[in-house]
């Protein structure tokens, strides 16, 4: 069976891309601009990231009797793909984990639009020791092979939330750092994989007196918190937004995430600002400001509480 690593170098080897040096590939001219870029992790993750513009449609197929999970994000453009007689879209802003195996997948490039992508392709070894890891139940078994019960492909669809954004742009930032970590980079692959794996496969145990409506409606506050960081709603204004009470939107989403309404905000507004400063996109002050901190001072306090570094040192150590 062909492996993981040699399915993705055989994909840029034989279909429409050059190799520029050792994780990047350049757009053939006379079909399109833009650059794909590669790395393998040392648990044999493929982080691959395209940022591309066609001229024109240029359908193009590939097959492999490999199998593998591919965690996928739309950043711009459309993705669209037939995979074994099965159509595949994810539009922008969407994202899917799709389960693949012995396929052939057509794929259908837009033409004259900037296509922007991150996907995660994960070994079905790694999948399934994660899958045993996190079930909360014998009975809920979600490897590999039951999940695709025999088919070609099988997939999740997902929107993006704020919180994969900021990890996803890290990753991004990362290839476009000469001294980038692939170590570093594999942990974020795994945060994400962790992530969509818990919310895909509803791995939280369901807190008592709270119905699936209750937790669904919780993880619509934690997508306003992350979205609205520097400016957050007050804890009545997001259970009216939610449609929860205010008793059990702080019960609830304690029960369910393990801290506050507020302690989750502290936490989102924290990653923000570290990947900010970390992709110098801002100073110290800037950052601060952009994720709702109007102290610098208590900024960079509760900063060195979560990472055990100043802010303004960041550029020392990434």
């Amino acid at each position: 069976m062909e492996s993981l690593k040699s399915i993705y170098q055989r994909y840029f080897d034989e279909t429409l891309f050059g190799r520029k040096n050792g994780i990047s590939y350049m757009l053939r001219s006379d079909i399109g601009a833009g650059n794909a870029y590669k790395i393998t992790t040392y648990s044999g993750i493929e982080i691959v990231y395209h940022d591309i513009r066609y001229h024109e449609p240029y359908p193009f197929c590939f097959a492999s009797r490999g199998r593998m999970v591919e965690l996928q994000f739309t950043l711009s453009g459309q993705r669209q793909v037939m995979v074994s007689g099965r159509d595949h879209e994810t539009p922008v802003g969407q994202g899917a984990l799709a389960l693949i195996q012995d396929f052939q997948a057509r794929f259908y490039p837009p033409a004259q639009v900037q296509y922007v992508s991150l996907s995660l392709a994960i070994p079905v070894s790694l999948f399934d020791y994660a899958a045993n890891e996190l079930a909360i139940s014998p009975n809920r078994n979600f490897e590999f092979n039951r999940l695709i019960q025999g088919q070609a492909f099988r997939s999740y669809y997902f929107e993006h939330d704020a919180k994969s954004m900021v990890l996803v742009k890290q990753l991004i930032a990362d290839f476009k750092n000469a001294n980038r970590s692939p170590l570093m980079m594999e942990a974020t692959a795994l945060e994400l994989l962790n992530m969509y794996m818990f919310q895909l496969f509803e791995l939280t145990p369901r807190p008592n007196g709270l119905s699936k409506g209750d937790i669904e409606k919780l993880q619509k506050a934690k997508q306003v918190l992350e979205s609205c960081m520097a400016d957050p709603p007050s804890l009545l204004a997001l259970a009216k937004m939610v449609g929860l009470n205010d008793f059990k939107l702080k019960k609830g989403f304690k029960a369910c995430f393990g801290m506050t309404v507020f302690e989750y905000l502290r936490h989102v507004r924290l990653d923000h600002a570290m990947m900010l400063l970390r992709n110098e996109e801002a100073n110290v002050t800037e950052t601060a400001m952009r994720v709702g901190y109007s102290n610098v001072s208590a900024f960079s306090e509760q900063f060195i509480r979560k990472f055990g570094v100043k802010p303004s040192e960041i550029k020392k150590y990434y």
